[in-house]
């Protein structure tokens, strides 16, 4: 009686959340075509005010680049798969190498957010079904898929600011290296179970969960989707949570079941937007690459 009093405390917790999260959603689609309206008249007054741009060198501040009449010009046409788009400092496409690693991005979202959602439906199996409690190994194959397909993610995603880059990289390493060690010292061998009955634990993997919220930080911060911010503050609150011993199993059950829902909607929807969106623009990219280039041939001058 008490694991079906659980069970449906975690399905009535999961059912509000999902039913506020589609509220949100519905409010944002209403307000999206006067936004866009807005925001696409605000860019073309931009445009019109500002000088056009179509070779030779471009000042920013101190910093001078070159910019050519069309980025990356030199590919064959064939291999165009979007564009040509006008981007700060000239005009960028989408090749085919770009498509394939938005895809890729994507698709390894789309498989971490399956690993959390299988593990979730493991824990859930025994409350709902009545079934003994599947093998530790479940769990940690779930967590294997996890780590290594949002490692893929870590290492196809575009962000402008190179530091914050590969500070996610970092935290996602020193989680991997962490549950490594985890496993090799705890007597069961096993990382979630391991994890789930000592929560200090999360001191070597928990680094990962880090880089999962920044992640999602990143999306929400470049596409305001409601999932994103959900996503956000799901994850720090259920590791923090458990780490601190704040929250219940109930809880902490019915909160790991919204998070692979959300996940999971989070990862197929990505696959409804533009390949430019997840690109960014490919000649700021360009910009900060040959910024840093300057930087440092101007620092190995004065070393010389």
């Amino acid at each position: 009686r008490n694991s079906q009093h659980l069970s449906a405390k975690r399905s009535a917790f999961v059912c509000a959340f999902l039913l506020a999260a589609i509220t949100v959603d519905g409010f944002q689609s209403f307000r999206a075509p006067l936004a866009s309206s807005s925001i696409r008249s605000a860019r073309a007054t931009q445009l019109s005010s500002r000088p056009r741009v179509r070779g030779g060198t471009q000042s920013i501040g101190t910093i001078k680049m070159v910019v050519s009449p069309r980025v990356e010009s030199e590919e064959p046409s064939e291999s165009i798969v979007e564009g040509p788009f006008e981007g700060e400092f000239g005009t960028w496409f989408v090749y085919k190498h770009d498509a394939a690693e938005v895809l890729t991005y994507r698709a390894s979202l789309l498989v971490a957010a399956l690993s959390v959602a299988s593990g979730a439906a493991l824990a859930s199996f025994p409350s709902l079904l009545s079934t003994p409690p599947p093998p530790a190994w479940s769990f940690d194959v779930c967590a294997g898929l996890f780590l290594a397909s949002f490692g893929v993610s870590l290492s196809t995603i575009h962000i402008y600011m190179k530091p914050l880059h590969d500070m996610l990289k970092v935290l996602w390493t020193s989680g991997v290296v962490g549950a490594l060690a985890v496993i090799a010292a705890d007597p069961s061998h096993s990382l979630v179970l391991s994890t789930v009955q000592h929560p200090v634990q999360l001191l070597g993997s928990g680094w990962v969960f880090v880089a999962l919220t920044g992640l999602f930080f990143k999306e929400f911060a470049c596409f305001q989707r409601w999932e994103a911010s959900a996503l956000f503050a799901l994850v720090p609150i259920i590791t923090g949570g458990h780490f601190l011993g704040l929250l219940d199993s109930g809880a902490e059950g019915a909160m790991l079941d919204a998070l692979a829902l959300v996940f999971s909607f989070f990862a197929v929807r990505k696959f409804s937007q533009p390949l430019k969106a997840d690109i960014g623009d490919k000649t700021v990219f360009e910009f900060l690459a040959q910024r840093e280039a300057e930087a440092e041939a101007e620092a190995a001058a004065q070393q010389n």
